[in-house]
């Protein structure tokens, strides 16, 4: 009976607070996953969950411009008048294709190659833009397994109360993370965290913090364990072929391109996908990357995927980035492993400069009782919807 209750309550929970939210869905029907959702020309938003399902924290009543904007898709714009909170808004998605055009692609005149280098030229102008500011972080991490044996070279495997179900697969870690950052180029960064929370342990602080989110496509190398060559770095072409996919314009008449990054050779630490580039600015519009796990030199990872989305404001002509998802397979001893962690930045604040103290020793710091938030303002404060799976993993692992 406890645990129905504390799911009712949970539930009650998801609906009472003020907010705009709705479901996203595809002119089939079928939900859109991890929609970047926000209010226009403002850097508040939220990002959708697996399930299309969203959230933006808008706490007061009025006219608002939302607009949701997910690679594969027209970018929607929707003028709505909330009268009272929470407001419902549902929200269907139509395909976009981007258009190649009248284009006649040689090995002395590619496209592509011309944006990749207008993009290289640009990189330090566009990444000094967002180059100091304050803003607010959320992460959610969740690990699951399957096909976890009874037994490992003859060792019998005993999970804890919850964690696995009969066939040997359930959710291991389900953590979330609600904290401010500071930054400031290339790597000063310092976080308080505000809330922390674990799944099936009450005193837990999780570990999926800002610290290891920093990953900067300007630059010559992103870190993942090694320093992987990015594709806008200056020597990209000795590393990468460009091939242009297309063309869209977006709801502010911007161009952006749809560029596929091919490794030259296959064992170099070096990324393969997509990168959409906006025209004349040259800044980044997303990026949607897949890395082997030999490339990064850990041999039981499988893939890992990458996705970064940029939002613009007309108020400042800034791309800032306001969500990262990546998720990974992996495998050992014949278990499988699949992880997916979900970062939204939001209310950013940019600063020509900080005072000389702003970043010292301390780089995280963690306030009293970060970890003893109740449900009511994880309710308020999550920016990305729980799942059922994910509201029925709590229940269950907190009530043991």
């Amino acid at each position: 009976m406890h645990k129905i209750l504390t799911l009712f309550f949970l539930f009650v929970a998801t609906v009472s607070h003020s907010q705009i939210k709705g479901k996203i869905t595809s002119s089939n029907g079928e939900p859109v996953p991890f929609v970047s959702v926000t209010i226009a020309n403002t850097y508040t938003g939220t990002t959708a969950n697996e399930n299309g399902q969203y959230e933006l924290g808008v706490k007061t009543p009025g006219k608002y411009t939302v607009q949701f904007q997910s690679l594969g898709y027209k970018t929607k714009k929707l003028m709505i008048e909330a009268p009272s909170m929470p407001h419902t808004l549902n929200v269907v998605l139509e395909d976009d294709s981007y258009e190649l055009g009248e284009v006649v692609i040689s090995n002395k005149d590619n496209p592509a190659n011309a944006i990749i280098r207008n993009a290289i030229a640009n990189k330090k102008a566009n990444s000094s833009r967002t180059g100091r500011f304050e803003a607010d972080f959320y992460s959610k991490g969740i690990f699951r397994v399957k096909d976890v044996p009874k037994k490992i070279m003859g060792m019998k495997i005993e999970a804890p109360d919850g964690m696995i179900d009969s066939t040997g697969s359930g959710i291991i870690y389900l953590s979330e993370t609600v904290s401010k950052i500071t930054f400031e180029q290339p790597n000063n960064l310092k976080e308080r965290i505000i809330a922390s929370k674990i799944s099936g342990n009450d005193n837990g602080f999780s570990y999926n913090t800002a610290m290891a989110t920093n990953y900067n496509f300007y630059e010559n190398y992103v870190t993942f364990g090694i320093n992987m060559v990015s594709p806008l770095a200056n020597n990209a072409f000795n590393y990468y072929k460009f091939q242009m996919e297309g063309t869209i314009f977006d709801d502010n008449n911007n161009q952006i391109s749809k560029i596929k990054v091919i490794p030259r050779r296959d064992k170099e630490p070096v990324f393969e996908g997509y990168i959409y580039i906006v025209e004349d600015s040259w800044a980044i519009y997303a990026v949607d990357f897949d890395i082997k796990g030999y490339r990064m030199q850990q041999p039981i990872l499988e893939t890992l995927n990458l996705k970064q989305n940029f939002s613009f404001n007309t108020n400042n002509n800034i791309w800032a980035k306001n969500s990262q998802i990546f998720d990974f397979k992996a495998g050992a001893f014949g278990i499988k492993f699949t992880g997916m962690f979900t970062h939204v930045f939001t209310n950013y604040v940019f600063h020509d400069s900080f005072d000389k103290k702003t970043f010292g020793r301390e780089i995280v710091y963690v306030e009293k009782d970060s970890n003893k938030k109740d449900s009511v303002y994880w309710e308020n404060m999550r920016p990305v919807p729980l799942t059922d799976e994910e509201v029925v993993d709590y229940v269950k692992k907190d009530s043991i």
